[in-house]
Parts: structure tokens; sequence; C-alpha cells
């Protein structure tokens, strides 16, 4: 790994720059905190406590030996918070007490930033007083304030709205569970296939089911449960350390985690979304193919495929949408509760429209449910995928078509950072964690379907292999001999992930032509290490990972990690804006609060499940499928992978439609 790196390393162009790659403890300490907060309660304790979280410019109107060496050292912005833009949590009406008693009529906090310039003023001389007396420095309130004060919070229609919606739900779901149990389950008696859907007793039935009477060839799939369930907890994993910029104590423990190697396989573990791209572009089109063994694919499909794929992703969707635009912002209260949720409440309430029709991955700054980005992308690669599946018949031509597609999907992210100077990778340095929704790199590379395209594809190909390799009876395991390359695989994503690091390197200023090969080529040789890695426990060529892959104990974890998904960052937020105390980072607390996330996730998707997503699901396609009125329902098994009897099921990455 260090040879790559220094061939890697030895075809950039190094150039030098009053930058400060290191500082010792003692000049450290000369710099003031980037973080401070007041007492947030004993402020509103107060009935005219006002408390206001303010990010503020530190700026010097004299030559100042201290103010140059912080700006050299934030100059590097790879490692190094700004140390010029600091961020305070003050209470004015007690640490600034003094200097409102010389305005000339009362400062209140309006909601409207242009209507706060006194009260930015006032903050503003506060803070300069105290800059200018410990370090010489002085101060410039330039961003948005964000105040709280001691006031009852007042309840809008769109809140009773959606208190009703939740109210009424929760209800079917006791009359629901009564139903089932007293009419159904005493009498042994078929019961109203209404009813059922939001009875408890019959989701949670269909919950623990086991995945029975699947065929052989199916039966291969299961890896795939493994690797919904981990690649999920990555993903959780990595956004629960987000708060750990928000308001850390020991700056400097943030800034040197980049410089232990190991670290980088959480800072580029970006890439293992790339996981979700190809397993659902291998069941699309695998599921395909085993559905045009009886039925001939036509366009008459496509809107009905589209309809109930659309229906089986939304209402749990819609939900947590809905309950992030209102009632989210009364759960807590905190310094930072404006910043870190009242944002995404308002950025809900304006761009939610885009998240239902699954083009929010196309617009750009908003902090509504951010990690839905990958459900857009994934919807519109699935429309892409299904359309050269009907348009293009003949395998040749679809060789061809998935070759030209797949090309396109590499050099898509070479064009975005070429022509618009991008980061070879999303590049999670200390400020970018802060507010990476701003970040060019995220909303032109990452999180747009048309730079995600090439694994999709890939996926298709894949699924496309593994049916035809199936279908033909195709005898793998004259390939045993080479398991120790299937060995090499887990090793390969490793190294994939680790290589970007050299983006970090200290002294190092990358071409722009390494930075758009590489932004091309990273995504799909990811996936390619990722597909010979399927396709060794697809067949069981491989018997190391296979067996954890493949572990029936991540079935239950696998139908659950959509749910886990769509509610985790309104945990993680409510966690960062009810903080009163900065966080005094440390290896320990930092995995202790990741995986308390990553449990807590998935214990709230189980209620979830059964009393939203499952009732919800299984109503809409009933609906769909004309069976509303039906009395005696047949339960589809919640699977990702079946195809059983007479249903024609088609599966997206995050669950089933049947059509």
């Amino acid at each position: 790994m260090k040879k790559l790196t220094f061939i890697i390393s030895i075809l950039m162009i190094s150039q030098c720059y009053a930058l400060i790659y290191e500082l010792n403890g003692s000049d450290y300490s000369r710099m003031p905190p980037m973080f401070h907060l007041d007492d947030y309660d004993h402020c509103l304790m107060n009935p005219d406590g006002l408390y206001c979280t303010v990010d503020i410019d530190v700026v010097t109107d004299t030559p100042s030996e201290l103010y140059t060496m912080m700006q050299n050292y934030s100059e590097y912005s790879k490692k190094h918070f700004n140390h010029t833009f600091i961020h305070h949590g003050v209470c004015v009406t007690r640490t600034c007490k003094r200097f409102l008693q010389n305005t000339t009529k009362p400062i209140t906090y309006s909601n409207t930033d242009s209507e706060n310039a006194e009260l930015k003023l006032v903050i503003e001389e506060c803070l300069n007083d105290s800059l200018w007396n410990n370090y010489e420095l002085k101060c410039r309130v330039t961003a948005p304030l964000y105040c709280n004060e001691k006031e009852e919070r007042q309840k809008d229609g769109g809140d009773l709205a959606v208190g009703v919606f939740l109210l009424v739900l929760l209800t079917l779901n006791v009359i629901g569970s009564l139903y089932d149990a007293i009419f159904v389950r005493r009498r042994n008696k078929p019961g109203n296939g209404v009813l059922l859907c939001f009875s408890v007793p019959h989701n949670f039935s269909r919950l623990m089911r086991p995945y029975a009477d699947l065929g052989p060839r199916e039966q291969r799939l299961k890896v795939f449960h493994g690797l919904r369930a981990m690649t999920t907890m990555g993903v959780i994993y990595c956004h629960s350390l987000l708060p750990f910029a928000l308001v850390p104590e020991n700056v400097s423990f943030v800034e040197n985690l980049y410089n232990n190697m190991a670290n980088y396989i959480f800072l580029n573990g970006t890439i293992v979304v790339q996981t979700f791209f190809i397993m659902s572009g291998c069941l699309l089109s695998y599921k395909l193919e085993m559905f045009s063994e009886k039925r001939d694919i036509k366009w008459t499909l496509l809107p009905k495929i589209l309809i109930i794929t659309w229906a089986k992703l939304t209402p749990s969707y819609m939900v947590v949408l809905a309950t992030s635009a209102t009632w989210l912002r009364y759960t807590s209260s905190g310094p930072f509760w404006k910043l870190a949720v009242l944002t995404e409440v308002e950025d809900c309430r304006a761009d939610g429209w885009a998240n239902m029709l699954y083009i929010n991955n196309y617009v750009d700054h908003t902090q509504c449910m951010v990690q839905t980005w990958y459900l857009a992308a994934n919807m519109q690669l699935y429309i892409l995928g299904y359309c050269t599946f009907v348009i293009i018949k003949s395998p040749k031509y679809r060789k061809v078509a998935l070759t030209i597609l797949f090309i396109v999907g590499i050099i898509t992210p070479m064009a975005h950072t070429y022509f618009q100077n991008l980061d070879a990778v999303l590049m999670v340095t200390p400020e970018t964690a802060r507010s990476f929704m701003d970040n060019p790199t995220f909303n032109h590379v990452y999180k747009r379907g048309h730079t995600n395209m090439a694994n999709f594809v890939l996926g298709i190909a894949l699924g496309f292999l593994i049916y035809r390799l199936q279908k033909n009876e195709v005898n793998m395991q004259k390939y045993k001999k080479y398991h120790y390359l299937f060995l090499l695989t887990v090793p390969a994503i490793m190294g994939t992930i680790i290589i970007g690091s050299v983006f970090y390197i200290d002294g190092i200023h990358t071409s722009v032509y390494i930075k758009a090969i590489y932004s091309g080529l990273v995504k799909p040789i990811y996936g390619v290490i990722l597909a010979i890695l399927i396709i060794g426990c697809v067949f069981e060529i491989e018997n190391v990972y296979r067996p954890i892959l493949e572990w029936d104990g991540w079935k239950l974890p696998a139908k659950l990690s959509y749910c886990a998904f769509l509610v985790h960052v309104a945990f993680i937020r409510t966690a960062a804006g009810s903080l009163r105390t900065l966080m005094p980072l440390t290896y320990l607390l930092m995995t202790e609060n990741t995986v308390a996330f990553i449990v807590l996730s998935f214990l709230a998707a189980i209620p979830f499940w059964l009393l939203v997503d499952a009732p919800l699901t299984e109503l809409l396609q009933k609906i769909l499928t004309g069976k509303l009125c039906q009395t005696d329902t047949k339960v589809i098994p919640e699977n990702n992978i079946t195809l059983k009897n007479n249903v024609k099921v088609f599966n997206s990455e995050e669950g089933n439609a049947s059509v």
C-alpha cells in the first residue's frame, strides 16, 4: 500500500504555499477557542433570557503575528478547521448585559435576519471586548443569528394535519390488531383485508417469517441480505460521526484524526454507498430475466412498475418527511437546535415536493433528508435500466448498450471534476463535515443520478451474468482453484477506500487531470471488485466471506434496513441539536455514540415497520392490484429476491412491488 501511495504521489505536482501544516502545543493554545458555549438552560431560566448561536469572522485592523499564524494554519483546509471563523453560543442577556444597557431601545430577536442588525451589533461589540482583551483581535458577525427565547412554540396547520394523520394511523393499528386477535385468530377465519393490513400481529408474523419456498436459483442470492444490512450500518456509522465536528471541545483531536491512516476507512468510506447501486442494478436485471421466462416485457408494464415501486418506497418515506417538517422541531431544544434541526424543518417545507418526486438529488443547498439523495438517484437509474431492457431485446445489442452506458458513467464524473475543478473524492474535511450540503463535489458528482450510473450499469450486467450462468448450468466449481483471488476482494475494497488518502497528503497540490481520472475510475473499480465477491458467494467459489454474508442473522436487519435508513438522521440531528456542552472527544466516546445510533436506528425501525411501513405498503399494494375488497388475504413475503408461484414481482433495491 505504501508503494502504491508513493507511485500516485509522484504523479502529482508539488507546490509550496505559505501554509502551516502543524503547530506545537504552545502556539496552538495561543489561538482563540473555536467553540464556546454559555450555559444554555441557566440563560433561559430568566423569562427575558435570550441565547444566540453566532458564527464569527475573526479580523484585525492592526498587524498581528497571531492572526497571520491563524490564517496560514487555517489555509490548509484539508485537515484543519478555519480558526478565523469561530462559533460561540452566547447568553446575550447575561454575557452582553453591559452592552445591552448602552442601547437606546429594547433589543429583540426576529426570525428575519435583516431585522437583527442592532442585535448583531450588540453581540459583535460584546465579543470584540473579550477578543481584544485576551488576544488583541476583533470580530465581525456576518452569518445569520440563531437565537432561542423562552417562549411557547406555536403549532400551525401543517403540524395539526400531520398530527391527525399519525393519530388516525395509530388508531387503525389498534383497531386492526384487536380485530385480528379477536375475530380472526381466535376463530381461525379469514378476515377483512384492509383491517388486517393494520394488524400488528399480522405484520409481526410477516417480519419474522423466514424466506421459504425459494427456488434454488433465488436461494443463491441471499448474499444480498448481509451486504444490505452491513452497508446500511456503515452508512449510519459514518453519518453518526458528523455531530463530532459540530461542537468538539478538543478541536486538535479532530484535526489529528487525519494523521492516522486507519481513519481514512471512514473518511473515504462514502464510496460504500455504491454497494446499493450494484445490488439494485443486479436485482433489476435478474428479476426481469426471470419474469421474461413466463411473459413478454413490454412498454405497457413500465407505468405499472414505476407506480408500484413508488408506492413501495414512498409511504414510510412520506411519513418521515412529514414528521421532519413538523413535529420534529418540538422534540427538544438546545444551543444548536435551529442549526441542526430547524433548518431541516424549513427546507423540508420548501423542498419536500422534490423528495416525493425523487428528484431531490438535483436540488442543491437543502438539508431536507439529505441522506435520501440515494433513493432519488436509484429511482432515476431504475427507469433507465428498465427502458434499456425493453428497448433492446437482443443480448448482443444489450451488451453494446450497457458498455456505452458504462463508459458514459465513467466519463461524466471526469467531466464534472475537470470542468468544475472539483475534488477527486468527497473530501470529508473538518469544515465540510459541518456544511457538506454546500460542497460542490457533493452536489455535482456525489449525489447526481448520472454520475452514479457506472455501478448501476455494472450491477445490471452482473444480474444478466448470474442469470445466464445459472440457466445454462455452467459448472463454476472448476474456478475454486482460484479461490485465493476471491479472498483478495475484501483487502482490495479496503485498499480502494484507503488509497483516496493521497489527496490529503501534506504539501501536495493535485493536478486536475489526476483528480478527473481518479473520480471517474474509483467507483467502477470498487464496483468490479464487489461484483467479483458477489459472484464468488453466489456460486460458492469462496468460503471465507460467504458464510458471513449469508448468515441467517442478517435477514431481519436487512428487512429493517430501509426504515433504519430513513429515521437515523432524525436521531442524529436531534442529538446534535440537544447538546448543551462541548464534546470532549476520544476514540471511545466516538465509538460509543456511533454504535448507539446504529442500535437505536434499527430498534426504532421495528415499530416503524410494524405500524407505518408494512400497513401502508400492503394497503397501497391491495389498491393498485385491485384486491382491496378481498376477504381472504394472501401475504406476499417481504423479501427482495423472491419470485414465486404466479405472482409477478419486481424488486427495487429497498423492497418489493408486485404487478
